[in-house]
């Protein structure tokens, strides 16, 4: 009975791929730029056989082919052969966001394209989930990567995705309350060319901040935030770090936090540096005498000194900016860690413009 049952599901599968198949020939029969590729066919054979056949034609026809077909119909044919699955591995595909995340005790997979679903998955198995996560990793140029806490058990403790060799191509990288050891096992596979990081990361402490900045990617990221950090010494450690590693002009780190101390801290831990200070604003000198370190507090009338979370801004400067080049309005750079922020700021000044009239 089970022997009939996986007959039927094989038969199933392989009249779903040749669908597929049949379609995707199609389309590619019909698009303008077959041309080419016809007339590097008729130079392989004089009478060619590939018009009936899948598996005789050539690798041109075949790529062109997949590159037609929908995630999920590359996942279909990659099944069938060694041979299909890696001339379907070697097309890459641009994914403007893939989210990474649990629901329901399962593995969930999406992908966005022109901000629309372009690819959705559940998985509650781990072998399933890392061979779909490891072809994912392999195809995808992402824009946005998104990781949640559902894939904590996944990259921090499944040990196949610690070996493997493949890494994420992605511009930037977002992780929502997540665990330490998740961070770290994402982050070590991610390509060159990351541009942004952002830790939306409740818990994340002094020691686990310290792993984060031995990271190659966190050291030469252009710009990286945490939110809600608990501690004060984050500014003068990711300071220190660009201090020893020449970080280049532009570099910015954005962190918020609930404890007290954190300006205080930088002074003293980078006194001997210190340019120019105020309330607001400390400037220190690097190694580089091209480059300054710009620390801001987020103060304005979004936030003020006694007002938590407090807001901080480090970035790297030219040593010839003026002080009249500073921003003065903190309002952007703070909404782009934390978005309700602005929301809050409208409601807080609709309810100020309000008009009540009472009767004496």
């Amino acid at each position: 009975m089970r022997n009939d049952v996986a007959n039927r599901r094989r038969s199933f599968r392989a009249l779903k791929i040749l669908g597929i198949l049949h379609i995707t020939v199609v389309r590619t029969l019909m698009s303008s730029d077959l041309k080419n590729l016809t007339e590097k066919t008729a130079k392989l054979s004089i009478d060619p056989i590939y018009e009936t056949n899948w598996c005789d034609m050539p690798a041109e026809i075949k790529l062109e082919c997949i590159g037609k077909m929908k995630f999920n119909e590359r996942l279909s044919l990659r099944c069938t052969a060694k041979a299909e699955r890696s001339l379907v591995d070697s097309q890459k595909v641009e994914i403007d966001e893939g989210r990474f995340g649990e629901d329901n005790e399962q593995s969930t997979f999406v992908l966005l394209i022109d901000n629309k679903r372009y690819f959705v998955k559940d998985s509650k198995y781990m072998n399933d989930a890392f061979e779909l996560l490891n072809y994912i990793k392999k195809v995808g140029d992402f824009k946005t990567l998104y990781f949640s806490l559902g894939f904590a058990v996944l990259f921090a403790v499944y040990e196949r995705f610690h070996t493997d060799d493949g890494l994420f191509t992605a511009k930037e990288i977002e992780f929502s309350n997540g665990i330490f050891n998740t961070v770290v096992a994402v982050l070590r596979k991610i390509k060159n060319g990351v541009e942004s990081i952002k830790l939306r990361y409740g818990g994340l402490d002094s020691d686990q901040l310290a792993g984060i900045l031995a990271i190659p990617h966190v050291q030469n990221v252009s710009y990286w935030h945490i939110h809600d950090y608990e501690g004060t010494d984050s500014l003068h450690k990711v300071a220190q770090m660009w201090i020893d590693k020449n970080a280049k002009l532009g570099s910015t780190f954005q962190v918020s936090n609930y404890d007290d101390g954190s300006f205080a801290e930088f002074l003293e831990h980078l006194d001997d540096r210190i340019l120019s200070k105020n309330e607001q604003r400390v400037r220190i000198r690097t190694n580089n005498a091209d480059c300054h370190i710009l620390l801001e507090r987020g103060l304005n009338e979004i936030s003020e000194i006694v007002d938590f979370p407090q807001y901080f801004r480090l970035k790297v400067i030219s040593a010839e900016m003026k002080e009249s080049e500073y921003d003065n309005d903190c309002k952007e750079w703070i909404c782009i860690m934390d978005p309700e922020v602005s929301s809050d700021s409208d409601n807080s000044s609709e309810q100020s413009d309000d008009v009540h009239e009472y009767d004496d």
